[in-house]
Formats: structure tokens, C-alpha cells, sequence
């Protein structure tokens, strides 16, 4: 009996873990979200992240690009895209914004403002 009591408090564990493993996924996705429009990448590439003119498509990017090469970029530059390094919003918050990036590249999170 005391088997399958700890069972269940195991099994209460595992979902209460995965919910807080949600909700640290929507917070990482909103904070990112807030980076990328007050640290300067909504400027150019637009509300949704899907660029225009000269500015690439993120959406798109995101589906080639690794975590490293994405943090590289950002934190570099490449080509006519300046580089963040010195931006201390944009390099604090790198995780969340590739966090949100990731999940727009990925289809799980539309366009413009997260409610």
C-alpha cells in the first residue's frame, strides 16, 4: 500500500514539474518577446519577425539557425545588422529572446503582441 502512495505523490511530482516547466517556458517566450520589441530587433524586422526589404524574415531564419549561431549573430552583427554586444537589455535577456524567436520560427506563438 505505501507503494503505491508513493507512486502517486511520484506521479503528482512529475505533473507538477512539467506545469512549472510550462509556465518557466511561457514566462522565458513573454520576456523574450519584450526584448526583441523595446532592445532595437523590432525596429527592423517588424512586429511579427518577419522582416521586409532588406531586413530578413526571423521566422524563417530561426529554422536554420542554432541557439550559438542565433547568439553569435545578435551578439556580433552580420552584414548591415549592427552588432548588440554592448546592449545590456539584448545580451541579459539573449535566452528569453531566442526563447520567443524559436517559438515564432516554430509556429507555436503568432505575431505582434502576446496577450
Amino acid at each position: 500500500m505505501s507503494k503505491k502512495i508513493i507512486t502517486a505523490v511520484g506521479a503528482g511530482a512529475v505533473l507538477l514539474f512539467a506545469a512549472q516547466s510550462a509556465f518557466a517556458v511561457e514566462e522565458a517566450i513573454s520576456k523574450g518577446r519584450k526584448v526583441y520589441e523595446r532592445g532595437g530587433c523590432e525596429a527592423c524586422h517588424g512586429p511579427g519577425a518577419e522582416g521586409g526589404g532588406a531586413f530578413p524574415n526571423l521566422v524563417n531564419g530561426l529554422k536554420a539557425l542554432s541557439k550559438e549561431q542565433f547568439a553569435a549573430t545578435v551578439t556580433n552583427g552580420k552584414g548591415a545588422m549592427r552588432a548588440f554586444k554592448d546592449n545590456k537589455m539584448v545580451m541579459d535577456g539573449m535566452d528569453n529572446l531566442y526563447a520567443y524567436l524559436k517559438a515564432r520560427s516554430d509556429g507555436t506563438v503568432p505575431g505582434g503582441k502576446l496577450e
